[in-house]
């Protein structure tokens, strides 16, 4: 029987933000939705998210520590990891994900490895690329002295057509043929006929004319017309070197690397060197450069694919200035066009950019990015959307207020942007995980167990991320966002929890207390399985804590369903309005909802509806 004069509050859950007063916000703001993501099959319903799981933990690695580079190439997961095996040094891994093993590194040394890093405070964080046949790495850790950066040489290639003299010294002479273009290249492993190399030498300089090269180790003999064997790592076996740009050395130790038009890019102190197209080790003019007319160094780079009116998709590099600058590179270098070649660069806008690094990443709308301001986008048409989230439209304090802003780290996959930040306006200052639904434009979250380091990952599914998770060194851990049938909900040796709260709700538009007795909440439950419910004021008091219990509902097993023939997750009746028992009348001005509860096979949550009435007295003022 209905309740005369009563009105009903209705909360259709759209996605997170970060607002407190639901009367100003969007239709269905939630101020938690922790653990929780937009069910597949309906809008404004909400279902756990699968549990991370781990991959690996470095086995056969001495003391594996912090993870400092990750990037994921098809099914390998390059990075540089902190090692006991080198005393305060940080060596190269290739871990193949589909295998489960670790490819084996030749070429590995204390003296061609950089310092590990702090896990403390702000950094720079360690950038990873592919570039032609070969990973480059830059890292703070290297030394100026004498390696800049380092690589994986993945190139398969072997040579033993080339002559030349051994003369007791580093010095290699009287090539019989042009080494560059014959593909040699510095860091690759080279003897003699004569052996008179010695084992391990490699390539460390070769002269412009591609005639005479140095090496790594002196020859014991001299020798003329011996034959030499060149050959480089395997993507089965890759070969590590470290050193700088053959030909043209770059001026510092870049701060990151990118690949554009097939090109090694190099952030360096006076704006950016490049490598010639192919080979990311050598660059053979002097103009292989551009300077910034501004006077601020790149700190960071990002590639963006511009749709054009006329002329198709223009690839271009965006080059981050720090949080206030940023700048579009288009065209591609051309010796006989001058220094600059065929390239332009344009400013992207002023008082925008980033000091998170790991934040900037590719999607299917455009460049994303943590902005000084929030969540921001370089869209393919090149401008910069307003940040995203912010104005309670979303999650954007969780960003403004990280702690060390530089550690926040970012990928895409699927449908899903996740970044994981520090929340310093948080109690207790928490690592938490927020993810952008891009299609839905929503957020959920704040997610529990966040990455040091994440990496999108194709795997079978499609939607899978590949993550160092923060806390937890010396191990790789597979992550993903959309639910499936093969997927946990226990996490780190935890059953996941879940937060479904609202904002403050909707105070009617009136001085008046109100009074609640009924509410329901539209769910589907495993049989026997709890939900806590909190009734809270606007002060954060709680009111009342009913519990919801399900009674009478068979589910199916997860991954016997099949989508389309039904609501996920049971047999009829699927989703049902519950009731939400009160022990008392539930006075207030206003009210948020927190539902709480352990994730379950087959769980939905959506809608709740609360009937509520104005009393006829004023509020009184409270804290």
């Amino acid at each position: 029987m209905a309740i005369r004069g009563f009105k009903t509050i209705s909360v259709r859950p759209k996605g997170l933000t970060d607002g407190v007063d639901g009367t100003n916000l969007f239709p269905g703001a939630m101020e938690s939705l922790s653990n929780l993501i937009p069910a597949p099959n309906n809008p404004q319903m909400w279902v756990p998210r699968p549990a991370s799981f781990v991959l690996t933990t470095f086995p056969g690695f001495n003391s594996p520590g912090e993870i400092e580079c990750l990037r994921v190439v098809g099914n390998i997961a390059y990075g540089l990891i902190a090692s006991g095996a080198y005393a305060s040094r940080s060596q190269p891994f290739a871990y193949n994900i589909a295998t489960n093993t670790f490819l084996s590194i030749s070429g590995v040394t204390a003296g061609n490895l950089p310092a590990s890093l702090s896990t403390a405070g702000d950094w720079v964080p360690p950038t990873c690329d592919v570039v032609g046949n070969r990973v480059v790495f830059t890292h703070p850790g290297f030394s100026s002295g004498s390696n800049f950066f380092g690589w994986l040489d993945i190139s398969g290639f072997t040579s033993s057509s080339i002559t030349g003299a051994t003369n007791g010294t580093n010095a290699l002479t009287s090539l019989s043929f042009n080494a560059l273009q014959a593909g040699w290249n510095i860091g690759m492993a080279i003897s003699s006929s004569a052996g008179d190399i010695p084992a391990g030498t490699t390539i460390t300089a070769i002269a412009v004319n591609g005639l005479s090269a140095t090496l790594s180790a002196a020859a014991t003999g001299s020798h003329a017309g011996v034959i030499l064997t060149v050959y480089g790592g395997t993507t089965a076996a890759p070969q590590w070197g470290a050193g700088n740009t053959n030909g043209n050395a770059l001026v510092s130790i870049p701060v990151a690397v990118k690949n554009f038009t097939g090109r090694a890019w190099f952030a360096v102190a006076n704006g950016r060197q490049f490598s010639d197209s192919g080979n990311a080790t050598q660059i053979t003019n002097a103009g292989q450069a551009l300077t910034n007319s501004n006077g601020l160094p790149d700190t960071a780079f990002g590639g963006l694919p511009v749709y054009q009116t006329t002329g198709g998709v223009l690839q271009t590099l965006i080059a981050f200035q720090g949080a206030s600058q940023m700048v579009m590179i288009t065209g591609d270098f051309s010796a006989s066009a001058g220094s600059a070649g065929a390239l332009a660069v344009n400013s992207v806008g002023t008082g925008q950019g980033t000091i998170a690094p790991n934040s900037i990443v590719n999607t299917n709308k455009g460049l994303v990015f943590v902005a000084s301001d929030g969540l921001r986008m370089i869209d393919q048409g090149g401008n910069i959307t307003p940040p995203i989230g912010a104005d309670g439209q979303g999650v954007s304090l969780g960003f403004l207020e990280a702690v060390f802003p530089s550690r926040i780290c970012a990928a895409f996959n699927g449908d899903t942007y996740r970044a994981s930040v520090q929340n310093g306006g948080a109690q207790n200052q928490p690592h938490e995980e927020y993810w952008y639904h891009l299609s839905r434009k929503v957020w959920s979250g704040a997610h529990t167990f966040p990455a040091s380091l994440i990496q999108p990952w194709q795997g079978s599914a499609g939607n899978g991320f590949i993550i160092a998770p923060y806390g937890i060194p010396g191990q790789l851990w597979q992550s993903n966002s959309t639910p499936g049938p093969a997927d946990s909900l226990v996490e780190n040796g935890l059953a996941l929890t879940w937060e479904f709260s609202t904002t403050l709700l909707p105070d009617g538009f009136a001085e008046a207390e109100n009074v609640m007795v009924q509410a329901t909440v539209m769910c589907c439950l495993q049989n026997a399985q709890t939900i806590q419910v909190s009734a809270r004021n606007e002060i954060g008091a709680v009111l009342d804590t009913p519990t919801i219990t399900a009674t009478g509902v068979s589910l199916y097993i997860w991954g016997t369903f099949l989508w389309g023939e039904g609501f996920w997750g049971s047999t009829a009746p699927k989703v049902v309005q519950r009731p939400i028992y009160w022990s008392k009348p539930i006075q207030f001005k206003q009210m948020s909802l927190q539902l709480t509860g352990t994730s379950t096979a087959g769980m939905i949550l959506g809608n709740v509806y609360a009937a509520y009435k104005p009393l006829g007295y004023q509020t009184a003022q409270q804290g």
